[in-house]
């Protein structure tokens, strides 16, 4: 599996916004969220040219039953994408799921709440016995494993606070101070390679 780290304040040539992804970006109450969520998308469409039969051209993308984006014409590359304040990553591989989650660290009071809410029983209870000033790490840390895997299902919190059958491979990603993140994959002894990213 590669995970491509993409810094989304990054100087260089982006490629140009589809449709789909300026339709989107216009949601978005600020400039700055329209401008993170255009050049993680731009990113993930230009890692994926690099694994397609033609490389250099965009893929063509469609939608699964919970949302998660597939490439029909390619259907046994798999990928998903996070992004947090101005990081991205995406993860791809073949012939397995994957899924990503990045978050970038920030006070948040309510975290057992949020944890009773969604997490599985036992990393509830863990985050509950951690000590207060390490919580809200402890909480992201737990967090994008959790959401790393729930992507990977391609059911996002439909399935939060279950545990996945079978054997996984969840690992965590150095990215840095101030973020957390992690990648998921439904298989053991899966092999992680991260990359870094950059605009042409």
């Amino acid at each position: 599996m590669d995970v491509w780290l993409v810094r989304l304040d990054q100087d260089g040539d982006w490629l140009p916004p589809t449709p789909a992804e300026r339709d989107r970006a216009e949601r978005f109450v600020s400039q700055e969220l329209r401008e993170r969520h255009l050049r993680s998308h731009a990113a993930l469409r230009a890692i994926l040219r690099r694994y397609t039969p033609t490389p250099g051209s965009d893929p063509d993308f469609a939608l699964a039953e919970h949302g998660k984006p597939y490439l029909p014409a390619v259907p046994e590359l798999k990928f998903n994408l996070s992004h947090s304040h101005q990081l991205a990553l995406v993860a791809v591989a073949l012939g397995m799921e994957v899924g990503v989650d990045v978050e970038r660290l920030r006070p948040l009071p309510d975290c057992l709440a949020i944890a009773e809410r969604f997490f599985p029983s036992a990393d509830a209870a863990a985050l509950a016995e951690a000590p207060a000033d390490r919580r809200e790490h402890e909480f992201f840390r737990r967090w994008t494993r959790i959401e790393a895997v729930l992507k990977a299902r391609g059911i996002g919190l439909y399935g939060a606070g279950t545990e996945p059958a079978g054997d996984w491979t969840v690992q965590p990603v150095d990215v840095g101070a101030g973020y957390a993140a992690a990648v998921a994959a439904p298989l053991a002894g899966v092999t992680v390679k991260v990359h870094v990213w950059r605009a042409a």
